[in-house]
């Protein structure tokens, strides 16, 4: 193969700058840095351009199917138009005008893609073209190949032709002399002379010849036969190894390598120092978070601790609030209120009433006394969210936030409100929960239930007075009023008793909820606090969640540029050798 120790260099480095790459994305590195190497990758691509000259009839395409061991260029199949052909690697035989003198060849022949050869007419044939070849491809060729033919190596188109080659350009021309076959090794001798002196005397240098011969070059690949014999009688094997120099030496070529390398290696250390500095942010930044995580918990204690005094004068509101609940009982629970017989439409008014019972009522005081106390707590509760706000941005500016974040500023109404909102749920869900009415209700109904009892003992007291006063007389008549009076009285205590019953049943319920009552509030208002500050998680949670991870990928990343830094190296140190 043509070029072989240049092809495998540039495999290799192409290999490692794929490794590159994909380190490059996997580690998240900029897109200057992964568009550099995906473009050094691409570069390395461009194929080698040869030009191919010489007069009809000398045999260029069977040579070049020979040059490179492909039937690319085959002679009855190409266009014979005498044009420009350049080959180029296609997934198809295709054939594209691009000029009226050129066209372009596309071929499904793998060494096209390291090589574009440029087919030019005879140049005894047309003269246009010339002009053409020497501006659009002698320029940026790697090789140009004047072809002589043994028959007639005198063509002195061919050399009108170099003579209009740069001599800047010369340095890249070979002649070859094909169908060596055709004349005795003396007289191939005797030719390679007269060339050699013609070209020191039109150009005052030697080109290098190679004699050959295309048809045994064919017959070698083709027989299977003698074929080492037969290549080196063809003469190819000593142009090849020529070639694969010149391609091998290629100091344009070899040196977009070392670059290549260079900068990849100059890619690595960039990525090493990102990654260096990535893992130094990250450390700053857990340390950071672990600053902030806290600060967040002491700023949620100093909040619940500003709400300690409304927890307290709310408690006391409630004992004052329950006694003004406790007289409004009182005035239910009178002897009075149970001798008095209800009003079955006013019962069934008071019970759908809610306004009138001792649980709303009780609500309405102590909302009446404690809700601007909480307001105000909820007020103090928006600044210190606020405040740590304001602490939060200012401190990650530049890590957990962009350098430019702006801190906030306006407050949030929504804050106070809800808080407000929850606190009188809870408020009302604790006096519901009371159910004072419920509590004596029990009491009240028995005692009524005793007092009806009275007026129905009264009559068969005086009906027992009045017979033993007939029967027995005044003695007989007290001892009747007593027992009387003492049945009476036993029916009237018996009421007390039950309203007694019921009046210390409410009290009772009272003054025992007083502690209830701050446990739930100061449940509540932990919740509200800690759901407030909860806020903050998910923007802390944008930092690392700690220096270990990101050291131990560091270490591991770290490995993975040591590894590829020692193979672009010594790929580099292969390059430079070969263009020494």
């Amino acid at each position: 193969m043509i070029g072989e120790t240049y092809f495998y260099l540039r495999s290799q480095l192409d290999k490692e700058l794929a490794k590159l790459g994909e380190l490059l994305r996997d580690s998240g590195a900029d897109d200057e840095s992964v568009a550099i190497a995906d473009n050094l990758v691409s570069s390395l691509k461009e194929p080698f351009v040869f030009v191919v000259v010489g007069e009809v009839n000398v045999g260029k395409s069977t040579f070049l199917n020979e040059l490179f061991g492909q039937d690319f260029s085959r002679p009855g199949v190409m266009p014979t138009t005498g044009k420009i052909l350049f080959f180029k690697h296609g997934p198809e035989h295709l054939v594209t005008p691009v000029t009226p003198t050129l066209d372009e060849v596309q071929v499904p022949a793998e060494f096209l893609r390291d090589f574009h050869i440029v087919d030019t007419p005879g140049t005894d044939a047309i003269e246009n073209e010339h002009q053409e070849i020497i501006e659009r491809f002698v320029p940026v060729s790697d090789l140009v190949i004047f072809v002589f033919s043994a028959t007639n190596p005198q063509g002195m188109s061919a050399w009108q032709f170099l003579d209009k080659v740069h001599r800047h350009w010369m340095r890249n021309v070979i002649f070859v002399l094909q169908r060596c076959d055709l004349r005795s090794p003396e007289e191939v001798s005797v030719i390679i002379d007269n060339m050699g002196q013609l070209a020191r005397q039109r150009y005052g240098c030697d080109f290098p010849i190679f004699p050959v011969s295309a048809s045994k070059a064919s017959l070698a690949r083709n027989s299977g036969a003698d074929h080492e014999k037969l290549m080196q009688e063809s003469g190819f094997h000593d142009l090849q190894q020529h070639i694969s120099g010149l391609v091998g030496r290629n100091a344009i070529r070899l040196n977009k390598l070392g670059n290549a390398a260079r900068i990849a290696r100059q890619l690595l250390d960039r990525l090493d120092e990102q990654m260096a500095a990535r893992a130094k942010q990250a450390r700053r930044a857990a340390v950071l978070v672990q600053e902030l995580q806290a600060e967040r918990e002491l700023q949620m204690d100093r909040t619940l601790k500003k709400v300690v005094p409304a927890l307290d004068a709310t408690v006391r509101d409630y004992h004052e609030s329950s006694l003004r609940i406790a007289g409004i009982a009182d005035e239910a629970l009178t002897t009075k209120q149970a001798f008095t017989k209800p009003d079955p439409e006013e019962e069934t008014r008071t019970t759908g009433n809610k306004a009138r019972s001792l649980d709303h009522r009780l609500f309405q005081d102590l909302q009446q006394r404690s809700g601007d106390r909480w307001r105000h707590v909820g007020t103090t509760l928006e600044e210190d969210y606020l405040q740590y706000e304001r602490f939060l941005h200012a401190q990650g500016r530049g890590s957990l936030f962009p350098a430019d974040d702006k801190l906030p500023t306006e407050s949030d109404p929504d804050i106070r409100r809800q808080f407000s909102a929850r606190i009188d749920i809870t408020l009302r869900r604790f006096v519901l929960g009371l159910q004072l009415d419920e509590a004596i209700e029990p009491g009240l109904k028995a005692a009524r239930r005793r007092a009806r009892l009275v007026p129905w003992l009264t009559l068969p007291a005086f009906l027992g007075i009045a017979a033993a006063w007939f029967l027995e007389g005044p003695p007989g008549a007290g001892i009747a009023a007593a027992g009387g009076l003492s049945l009476v009285g036993a029916a009237f205590l018996t009421t007390q008793a039950a309203l007694s019953t019921a009046r210390r049943t409410l009290i009772e319920r009272l003054e025992g909820s007083a502690n209830p009552l701050r446990e739930m509030l100061d449940e509540q208002v932990r919740q509200d606090v800690e759901k407030l500050f909860n806020r903050f998680l998910p923007l802390l949670a944008r930092a690392p969640v700690g220096a270990v991870p990101t050291e131990q990928q560091a270490k591991a990343q770290a490995e993975r540029l040591r590894l590829m830094g020692e193979g672009i190296e010594t790929v580099g140190r292969e390059i430079w050798t070969a263009a020494r």
